[in-house]
């Protein structure tokens, strides 16, 4: 069991970084029950406020389509850093990280991180391409800066969970998932590893 947990929990990585190479382009949020485009005037809400709004749709979602499409847009907003500069930097580390390539994804997100500390997706990639190198205490440092900047990532907090499966530590990564599922009830996790978890460790499911 402990095996196929950890098989899957690498099979769950390139998922979630698939889901980040994925998304792009403008942020959307919702208005009585559709999918709209942002506003571009002075009155459009804040991104703190779009993501504040985002997260409220998602809790009430009614369909794996609405929550797909409703994290979706979570996502491009955090991708967003509102320095152009920084947003093609991390493209090209996403486009290193999709070949494979994170001891080369590294030194970019280095820079990404000096030049944009307050920029959770910058530590949250970051984290991601240690976790892929199997440098996981440093991934979990990093983790910690991103739930710090935004304690609502339900991507940081599955990455917890990873790393915790791939440490021995399930107890704790199924403390990290169910975080995570409470963020985000559509998360792809449910249905694989959180009740392997939930098996393994006895528990109950929530």
């Amino acid at each position: 069991m402990a095996m196929a947990l950890r098989t899957s929990a690498w099979h769950l990585a390139a998922l979630v970084l698939g889901l980040a190479i994925a998304v792009g382009g403008p942020a959307t949020i919702r208005a009585g029950g559709l999918m709209q485009p942002a506003q571009s005037t002075s009155e459009a809400p804040t991104r703190a406020q779009r993501l504040d709004e985002l997260f409220s749709f998602l809790k009430t979602a009614k369909s794996e389509d609405e929550g797909d499409a409703i994290v979706a847009d979570i996502w491009k907003l955090w991708l967003q850093s509102s320095d152009p500069a920084v947003d093609g930097e991390m493209q090209r580390a996403i486009a290193v990280m999709a070949h494979g390539l994170p001891a080369l994804a590294l030194p970019i997100l280095d820079d990404i991180v000096a030049r944009a500390p307050g920029w959770s997706e910058g530590w949250n990639k970051r984290a991601t391409v240690l976790f892929m190198m199997g440098e996981h205490d440093r991934s979990l440092a990093d983790i910690d800066r991103v739930l710090a900047l935004e304690p609502r990532h339900f991507g940081a907090l599955a990455g917890i969970g990873l790393i915790r499966i791939a440490k021995g530590e399930n107890r704790e990564a199924l403390a990290a998932l169910r975080k995570a599922l409470g963020y985000n009830p559509f998360l792809k996790e449910r249905y694989g590893l959180i009740p392997a978890l939930e098996r393994e460790l006895g528990e109950k499911p929530l």
